[in-house]
């Protein structure tokens, strides 16, 4: 990214090329798979009432079409919002966007993180680089692919993790150790 443009103009500009029907755009995304252990950790989750957000500045519609794919249609989601303007065509709205986005963003992932009540930790799971200006915010911060290079750029602390599955085994850790604290 040159920083000609920002990010939003670039996903409004990107989403505008596409011209296909909801069933023809439905079709391509039941091609796309979950990250492995995605379904398992909201589960490990709900079992213990964590409240679970999917906080992305991709599209709303796209993110739903692969969840309910995977028989999960109850999380909570953050994102473009993705509109039909006819013929086949699309566009986004940007309903989380703030002005004074650092990450010049659709949707401001620190403006997300910000509003979270006081008495609960965050724990973030990110990779690319919408997620560079929210990567010191979290109480936990799980990094792969660019966010990753950036916190090490930075020397920011995380969790390095591949799959959810990773993120799942360091929180049950994690969890133990804080139960081990109290006892």
């Amino acid at each position: 990214m040159t920083g000609e443009i920002d990010a939003a103009t670039c996903m409004v500009a990107q989403v505008e090329l596409i011209e296909a029907s909801l069933s023809a755009l439905d079709a391509q995304l039941d091609e796309v798979a979950l990250r492995p252990g995605f379904a398992e950790l909201l589960r490990w989750c709900r079992a213990r009432d964590i409240p679970f957000t999917i906080v992305s500045d991709g599209v709303d519609h796209f993110i739903h079409r692969i969840l309910k794919r995977h028989d999960i249609d109850d999380v909570t989601v953050i994102a473009n919002r993705l509109v039909s303007v006819g013929n086949n065509r699309w566009t986004l709205e940007h309903p989380w966007r703030q002005a004074d986005c650092v990450g010049r963003s659709g949707v401001c992932k620190c403006a997300v993180v910000a509003a979270k009540r006081d008495d609960q930790a965050t724990v973030f799971v990110g990779d690319g680089r919408s997620d560079f200006c929210v990567a010191a915010r979290p109480d936990i911060l799980f990094a792969t692919g660019r966010l990753q290079r950036f916190c090490v750029e930075r020397g920011l602390s995380f969790l390095p993790f591949d799959d959810f599955a990773n993120v799942q085994t360091a929180l049950e850790a994690l969890a133990e150790k804080q139960l081990a604290r109290l006892i």
